[in-house]
């Protein structure tokens, strides 16, 4: 099976060479409560699943949306509760990023503009593409995107970030995504030190390593090989670096 799976794959590389090849992706930490609020408070009567209790057995309807996340993140980065939705699973591993020669990696936080150089690119400027709803600058309900994350993720203590961010690792540190408290959040940040940042989630990851947190895929990056982020980030276009 793994066999085919590869000469599968080696065909489509093969294939896609001439074509000029594009994916999005979205902070982590936005995507993350995006999906909590389209697929669990919007789609239950009380805004709880099941596996949520299993986190924290006093949530009840009544609780504030923020500590309904709060047991939802639980539940997500916890050994012992499984959640089966692929909309919470990672980016770089589902879309191949290490291994996928993408041409252009796009951030939903500044479509408009990067959708622009993809059509100067592809000779498509006569061409209307829609943007992103999540891009940063709109607003709903008169609460911006920036101020509803920071009060959605209020109810989650340093020990509980951390684990998160550990979840998630290889999607911040492959693509170059910024942390909450990063000025440049949710923006991207290449700049950003890494080994600062990222560098004692990569020691922790090493030391209990052997599969990537929500997935079923071991990851070739590790700390003695941390060049290698430095050529993904080198070897792709990316439309906007920074907020700035």
């Amino acid at each position: 099976e793994q066999c085919v799976q590869f000469t599968f794959f080696r065909t489509l590389l093969e294939t896609v060479v001439p074509f000029f090849k594009v994916t999005v992706v979205r902070n982590p930490i936005t995507k993350l409560l995006s999906g909590f609020r389209d697929k669990v408070l919007r789609r239950t009567t009380t805004g709880i699943k099941s596996f949520m209790l299993e986190a924290n057995p006093n949530l009840t309807e009544d609780s504030s949306d923020a500590e309904k996340y709060a047991a939802f993140v639980q539940a997500l980065v916890s050994d012992d509760i499984q959640i089966v939705d692929r909309h919470f699973v990672t980016q770089w591993n589902t879309m191949k990023i290490c291994d996928f020669p993408y041409d252009m990696i796009l951030q939903t936080e500044t479509t408009k503009e990067q959708i622009m150089e993809m059509k100067e690119h592809v000779n498509a400027t006569q061409f209307t593409f829609p943007g992103s709803r999540s891009e940063v600058g709109l607003e709903k309900a008169g609460e911006s995107t920036l101020e509803k994350t920071k009060e959605m993720y209020s109810k989650i203590g340093p020990d509980l970030m951390d684990k998160l961010y550990s979840f998630f690792l290889w999607d911040f540190v492959l693509t170059g995504y910024s942390k909450l408290d990063n000025p440049n959040f949710p923006h991207l940040d290449l700049e950003q030190d890494f080994d600062l940042e990222f560098g004692h989630l990569i020691k922790n990851y090493e030391s209990r390593v052997t599969q990537v947190p929500g997935t079923d895929a071991t990851h070739p990056v590790t700390a003695d090989n941390h060049q290698s982020t430095t050529d993904t980030h080198q070897s792709t276009s990316y439309s906007k670096r920074s907020k700035g």
